[in-house]
């Protein structure tokens, strides 16, 4: 009987033996387990650092390239709200020349017209002058008042000093208005030749618009004793009262 509760009491100290040791063991196994799950988990909190601290700079560095981003944004707004006023004060001077040229050639074009019209008028005025003539003046009166043109020339050319003048010229060139007779022909002549020391002959040309008087021609020398030159130079100093 002792002996069966010898051998019962060793079994039970066999037994809690073994507890102790699997307890043992279980206990170190569990203490490596919580040792390396607390590793892990700081192990996680630093990734969870090194992340928080990545995303912090991130967003810093999204902050400062968005404030930049803002910055030249500004000043991109700035160059160009300068370059736009530069474009526009460049637009509205050029529009402001092409103006002023405009209305410049519109008044050299307006000044340009009123002298060609008054030129046209002018000659119109003299085409006139001459028919208006031949309609007031008769025959007799017509050719007295061109004989007056004639002396009056004649008169004007003996009392010219000719000293200084030399003629080179074939012919006496005379444009009439009228047929000269060949008394007013031989008088020219003989004046030529007193006042310049030349015999020539008189080459007389009919030049019907002068209405009156005569044109002479000495080479280089010209001088218009006609009716028609008489109205041009009244219708000269006319305008200069005018101007």
């Amino acid at each position: 009987m002792m002996g069966l509760l010898y051998l019962v009491l060793a079994q039970v100290a066999v037994f809690a033996v073994m507890v102790v040791v699997i307890r043992q063991l279980l206990l170190r196994d569990t203490m490596k387990a919580v040792a390396k799950l607390r590793e892990a988990e700081s192990e996680l909190g630093k990734k969870e650092d090194t992340i928080r601290k990545r995303i912090e700079e991130n967003e810093a560095e999204f902050r400062r390239k968005s404030a930049e981003s803002q910055q030249e944004l500004g000043r991109a707004k700035e160059t160009l709200e300068k370059e736009l006023g530069r474009t526009r004060e460049t637009l509205v001077e050029e529009a402001k020349r092409e103006r002023d040229r405009i209305m410049d050639e519109a008044q050299r074009n307006k000044e340009r017209m009123r002298q060609e019209l008054a030129r046209d008028m002018e000659a119109k005025t003299l085409d006139n002058t001459g028919r208006i003539c031949d309609m007031v003046f008769s025959e007799e009166m017509g050719a007295r008042v061109d004989q007056a043109f004639i002396d009056e020339l004649l008169a004007a050319l003996e009392e010219m000093d000719s000293s200084s003048i030399t003629i080179a010229a074939e012919a006496i060139e005379v444009g009439a208005g009228r047929p000269l007779s060949p008394a007013t022909k031989d008088r020219i002549k003989d004046l030529v030749a007193r006042k310049f020391g030349v015999s020539l002959e008189v080459r007389e040309t009919a030049v019907p618009e002068l209405i009156a008087g005569i044109r002479l021609k000495l080479g280089s020398l010209e001088i218009d004793g006609s009716m028609q030159n008489r109205f041009r130079e009244a219708v000269d100093q006319l305008k200069q009262e005018h101007t």
